[in-house]
């Protein structure tokens, strides 16, 4: 797989060669255009010479023998030129032209007026070349016979295209090793300036499981990874209260199971040792213990279900005050023994839900309620449609217990007295709450008014 760095390396070589490659092509462009223009401005210089030097002397049409010899245009020179009449009959023939013994070609055609032209077109030998033409009226024609002229210089192309060809050759060789030594500058380049992101991948792994509270420092590192660290000291965070929270959970699942068993293992070696002293009594209290142990292991059960997406959820006509006076009545007589005032707050509607979790709902949070409410106080109970709520009186919890509520197995006891309450009993509220698509809440008051609302969708009500 592709790294990163190797992405970006090709990515801005790409870039950068294209832009070398557009650079490059636009200064040999430019520097074409340059050097034609110097070319013709050079062309222009010569032919306005030759016109300049023109003359009619005694009838007789001349041109200075030094002009043409400095221009280039003498025995042996480099540039030509011609001058004809209108019709195309050649008046006159530079030097060069005539020891050259070439033709100017079809190139020089009569102009339509007095403006001069250049245009690019080839010799007679067919080497290519750059043509001035323009009409013109020699000094000194008073008789007027010579007022049908025009001329033609010609300047070979070869020069120009030597020096374009070496231009092209030092731009394109300059962008060829500008293009191999970017390759690795681009690579070093990226790998400094990615180090930061190893170092914090290798800071990241250095942290062990058991070391989860260590946290990645962020004040010496790019602003660009600062997010990053962030999200990663985040993610640490939930990771280790995850871990606390699994840990808590092992303990006091071992907790839970360990009095039982303890339990039955000496009602069981007492019958053993001594069987005449086995009564009905003690095994209605193995029964008892077994029967706890049975109820502990059917509500993880339920939670195993109901995590996993497995509980069946079904769904039948509900009346909730009948509904609601069955959960209630099971705890009547408990609330009785501890001065607990019931208050309840119930709706006459009948919904569609599932019997069994709307009933575990109400009976956790009512079983809760009744245990640890304080004695002679009232517990408010109310239902409707959309909402199952419970509050009581809590002096002994706290503001930060709340977020630890729903926490399986975890009680405010830390020494988990008070046989017969596991500490699933929330947990299995918010399961039951999650799968009938509700949410569960829990507050807590200043004057330390307990409160579990489970807020339901709109109800189906009947």
């Amino acid at each position: 797989m592709i790294s990163i760095r190797w992405r970006l390396t090709i990515l801005l070589c790409l870039v950068m060669g294209s832009l070398l490659v557009v650079t490059g092509v636009g200064v040999f462009m430019g520097m074409r255009h340059l050097l034609i223009d110097h070319f013709d401005q050079t062309l222009t210089a010569k032919a306005t010479a030759l016109i300049t030097a023109s003359e009619i002397d005694g009838g007789e049409f001349e041109i200075d023998l030094k002009v043409q010899d400095f221009a280039g245009f003498g025995t042996g020179g480099g540039d030509y030129f011609e001058i004809r009449r209108m019709n195309g009959d050649v008046f006159l023939r530079s030097p060069s032209l005539i020891s050259a013994g070439i033709e100017m070609g079809k190139s020089g055609k009569p102009p339509q007026n007095d403006e001069a032209k250049i245009r690019e077109a080839k010799l007679g030998d067919e080497r290519p070349a750059r043509f001035y033409i323009q009409r013109f009226y020699p000094k000194g024609d008073k008789k007027r016979r010579h007022q049908d002229l025009y001329l033609i210089v010609a300047s070979p192309l070869r020069g120009l295209q030597v020096e374009l060809a070496l231009l092209g050759t030092v731009l394109a060789v300059a962008g060829g090793l500008a293009l191999f030594v970017m390759v690795p500058l681009v690579g070093f380049g990226l790998a400094r300036g990615l180090r930061p992101l190893g170092k914090l991948a290798g800071d990241v792994r250095s942290i062990p499981p058991d070391g989860l509270h260590q946290r990645l420092a962020t004040e010496r590192i790019p602003e660009e990874l600062v997010p990053v660290a962030v999200s990663l000291n985040d993610w640490l965070e939930r990771l280790e209260a995850s871990f606390e929270r699994e840990r808590r959970f092992s303990s006091n699942a071992a907790h839970e199971l360990r009095t039982p068993l303890a339990e039955l293992k000496s009602m069981a070696e007492l019958g053993a040792t001594w069987p005449e002293e086995t009564t009905p009594e003690r095994c209605a209290e193995m029964v008892t213990v077994a029967n706890e142990m049975e109820a502990l292991l059917e509500k993880l059960s339920l939670l195993a279900r109901t995590e996993a997406g497995r509980q069946v959820v079904g769904r039948e006509s509900l009346p909730l005050d009948a509904a609601t006076a069955t959960v209630v009545e099971r705890f009547e007589g408990r609330a009785a023994e501890r001065g607990l005032a019931l208050e309840k707050r119930i709706g006459s509607e009948v919904i569609c839900t599932d019997p069994m979790l709307w009933g575990a709902i109400l009976q956790n949070l009512l079983g809760n309620a009744v245990s640890h409410s304080p004695a002679g106080s009232t517990v408010v109970i109310e239902v409707s449609p959309g909402l199952i709520a419970v509050s009581n009186p809590a002096p002994d919890l706290e503001s930060g217990d709340l977020p630890k509520l729903f926490e399986r197995f975890w009680r405010k006891d830390e020494a988990r007295s008070g046989y017969g309450h596991s500490g699933l009993g929330m947990s299995i509220v918010r399961a039951c709450a999650t799968l009938l698509g509700g949410e569960c809440h829990a507050t807590l008051s200043d004057e330390k008014l307990f409160r579990v609302e489970v807020v339901f969708p709109a109800a189906v009500v009947q």
